[in-house]
């Protein structure tokens, strides 16, 4: 009997697997800046009177820190700029109220993001700060220590400083989080030992995000990182967390920038970000944004290029509507490789970092299309709603081929050629509204909501085994003569659609000026159900879930301002495939329980956070132990019982921001403890989940040798650090010990819209793998060392 492993790398995408891809998939899933022109101008107009902590206007609060002023457009612009006003304590009396430049948040992120100039420290984009003074993943516009999660942001100036142009180079920055590379342009995410799901600005999504290409991280303003269950918002999802990618929105003012890169390998990439308002009475807003890249890689026969076109365009309805529409379009060409072998043992064979295995036309196309919808409107009082509509098209096409047994004393062995087409349809939306409430001479937050998810897939995968296909056996491992004549006809194609709808609803009720309550939950309704095309058989109904409830619980208290203590219980269920005697069984069901600290220092310039986590799930499918095959929709599949258990539990160390003018940093530890609990197979007691460490460290740091107001002829550095223990692969023999990455950065400010850095990545070239996989394949070798050379310009 074996309990399956839920982890990502174990989702092998390749034709070989029998099945419907998704039951399959589901069974095996493995400056602050220029101060004295960025500061905004503080006012009176329109200010409510708050106690403690709260958010006036913004309906946030939160008690024994200071309170902020919420903007709006109209009369409340006019009137700031006719008076302005000092921040006063707000420690003592709940009446006293207190404006402050860092600190100010306008009742709407959303909004913000258009006004451009007029506001800018709810948006990352031109703060020149790592820290952000909310996130919107919480629908509520918290600030950090006002959330009982850990949550991370990489913000617009931490993309510029560490020149990341792609989704998996920004997340390997977020402490917890591991990101393992594919052969092909993709990846797969994990955080506390199991895989995280995307939101886009706010909208769930059940796919897009592991072993799936992403857009080019240009179009983003920032992506948000909630690390643990995020049942409430996300739905069906495993416990490892969410990422948020957040667009850039259009500005008021012009703005042009570019960026050109060029390293090793003949690595290039290029874009231009260009903002702005398209009519004199700045009513409607655009952005445009178009990327590129072509690049070779460190081993043999692979290429990659691709260019992505963003477009944005806000329309401000009323002063308090606002209207923003947008597109994007991604084209990609990638060799598809398949990793390198190791040995019987699972030992490293110590290869040339440079080798290849495969046929030299393995490739894959993922041409994608996104479309984008906001409607937000602002009622007054700080009640606002927001309604979010996505539709994302992606076509992959894939032709590839892989080992699939060897004698590696004679350098031989046998080869499979796959064939992979599927396209699949995201469309989702989201819509809530939130706002306060005075009760008991207090102010607390109510917000209520609905989202939608629909994945629906077309898809279709054959495979020609060296067993059946003259030419694929006894093949020179390195150097395979393998025809790319050999197309296996895919005579088996599927429809596949998945639907989820959920509401959802919290509270942040104000125990005291300084203690808040949170409170909240989820009902979920899930199904997804399967069609053979190829045979027009009726649907196959896999797997419905109605109502399935997820609650959320925590617990915020400020100690002192700049210091909270906080817990939480939050809860996640996530449908499995696996089939017992009865039936389906029953979706794995998942609690956390997490408690730390989070400080904000240096005027809010520096966020430190300090976490402890306890995740168990249950009712894991285990394999029967009589090996029985009568159970499943043919009555031909393996049957299982969910009895299985697993535990994730450790802690989470992060710091973020300005230590001193001129110098940032980002340095997160990790401790993770993931376990089997229970499974007869002999796995108990044994690491879940593969290619998460035990320790994980990142460091980035960069300074700037000026004061912010001077923008010429100043020199930069930077340097960082990336260091984890050892780790297994999706076969537990194959494992490498721990290692070191290092990399530097010298950085040179020419004028004020131009700066140029040079960056050294992996200086001691060390050699490790940065995933590993089973024998055969999946095994990756991380990049040796590489140089790049970058242009940054700003008008």
């Amino acid at each position: 009997m074996r309990l399956i492993l839920n982890n990502e790398s174990s989702g092998m995408r390749h034709a070989e697997a029998q099945g419907p891809h998704r039951a399959w998939q589901t069974a095996t899933t493995d400056h602050a800046g220029d101060r004295a022109g960025m500061m905004m101008m503080r006012f009176k107009a329109g200010l409510l009177s708050c106690s403690g902590l709260m958010l006036c206007g913004a309906g946030l609060g939160m008690g024994g820190a200071p309170a902020f002023a919420a903007t709006a457009s109209g009369a409340v612009e006019d009137a700031a700029k006719k008076a302005s006003y000092s921040a006063k304590s707000t420690q003592k009396s709940e009446k006293a109220l207190s404006v402050s430049d860092e600190n100010e948040i306008p009742g709407s992120v959303e909004k913000l993001l258009v006004q451009g100039q007029r506001h800018r420290n709810a948006t990352t984009d031109g703060t020149g700060s790592y820290v952000v003074k909310a996130v919107s993943m919480t629908k509520m516009l918290l600030r950090l220590d006002e959330i009982p999660q850990s949550v991370s942001v990489v913000s617009r100036q931490q993309m510029h400083d560490q020149n990341l142009t792609t989704v998996d180079q920004a997340l390997k920055q977020v402490p917890g989080l591991n990101v393992n590379l594919y052969g092909d342009g993709t990846a797969g995410f994990t955080s506390r030992g199991y895989s995280v799901q995307p939101q886009y600005d706010g909208v769930p999504s059940s796919g897009g995000m592991s072993f799936s290409q992403q857009f080019d991280l240009a179009i983003y303003d920032r992506l948000e990182v909630l690390r643990g269950p995020d049942g409430m918002f996300q739905g069906s999802a495993p416990p490892g967390g969410s990422v948020n990618f957040v667009r850039k929105h259009a500005l008021d003012t012009y703005r042009a920038q570019g960026d050109f890169s060029g390293g090793s390998w003949d690595t290039f990439h290029a874009d231009a970000d260009v903002t702005g308002p398209l009519t004199g009475n700045k009513k409607v807003t655009g952005r445009f944004v178009l990327a590129g890249g072509d690049r070779n890689y460190f081993y043999k026969n692979a290429h990659d290029t691709r260019w992505t076109a963003y477009a944005d365009i806000d329309v401000h309805l009323t002063d308090n509507t606002t209207l923003s529409v947008s597109a994007t379009g991604q084209k990609n060409d990638t060799t598809r490789f398949m990793g390198l072998p190791m040995a019987a043992s699972g030992a490293d064979l110590h290869l040339a970092r440079n080798s290849f295995v495969g046929a030299n036309w393995g490739q894959t196309s993922s041409p994608m299309y996104e479309f984008d919808g906001e409607l937000e409107h602002e009622f007054g009082g700080g009640w606002r709603t927001k309604l979010t509509g996505r539709h994302r098209e992606t076509d992959s096409s894939m032709h590839y081929s892989y080992l699939n047994s060897a004698v590696t004393a004679q350098k031989t062995g046998n080869f499979v050629v796959a064939r992979y087409e599927g396209r699949e349809i995201y469309d989702g939306a989201d819509l809530y509204f939130t706002g306060p409430v005075h009760l008991l001479n207090r102010k607390h937050d109510l917000l209520i909501g609905a989202n939608y998810d629909s994945d629906l897939l077309y898809d279709g995968g054959s495979s020609a085994s060296w067993r059946t296909t003259p030419g694929l056996s006894n093949l020179d491992i390195f150097a395979p003569a393998i025809s790319d004549t050999i197309r296996p006809a895919i005579t088996t194609r599927y429809r596949e659609p998945t639907q989820q709808v959920g509401v959802y609803g919290s509270a942040r009720v104000q125990l005291l000026p300084s203690l808040d309550l949170m409170l909240g939950g989820r009902l979920s309704f899930y199904q997804y159900k399967y069609k053979n095309l190829s045979k027009n058989t009726p649907y196959v109904v896999s797997q419905k879930n109605g109502a399935v409830p997820t609650p959320y619980l925590g617990l915020v208290w400020h100690i002192v301002p700049q210091v909270a203590a906080y817990v939480s219980f939050t809860d996640t269920f996530q449908p499995q495939s696996a089939y017992s005697h009865t039936g389906r069984l029953k979706p794995v069901l998942g609690q956390q329980i997490e408690g730390g600290f989070k400080g904000s220092f240096f005027h809010r310039n520096l966020s430190v956070t300090l976490a402890g986590f306890h995740i168990l799930e249950r009712n894991k499918a285990m394999e029967d132990q009589d090996g029985t095959t009568t159970c499943g929709l043919s009555g031909t599949s393996t049957c299982y019982h969910a009895a299985g258990k697993v535990r994730s539990q450790g802690f989470e160390f992060e710091t973020l921001g300005r230590l001193l003018d001129g110098w940032d940093i980002s340095l997160g530890y990790t401790f993770n403890d993931n376990k089997i609990l229970k499974d007869d197979s002999g796995l108990a007691g044994l690491p879940y989940t593969p290619n998460s460490p035990r320790h994980l460290f990142k460091l980035w740091s960069h300074y700037r040798f000026a004061a912010p107001e001077v923008t010429r002829n100043v020199w930069s550095i930077g340097a960082g650090v990336d260091a984890q223990s050892s780790t297994f692969g999706t076969t537990r023999t194959v494992r490498q010990g721990a290692y070191v990455v290092a990399s530097a950065q010298v950085g040179y400010q020419w004028r004020p819209e131009l700066n140029m850095t040079f960056t050294v990545n992996n200086l001691s070239n060390t050699r490790y793998y940065q995933r590993l996989g089973n024998v055969y394949y999946y095994n990756y070798y991380g990049e040796p060392r590489s140089f790049m050379a970058t242009v940054q310009s700003n008008f």
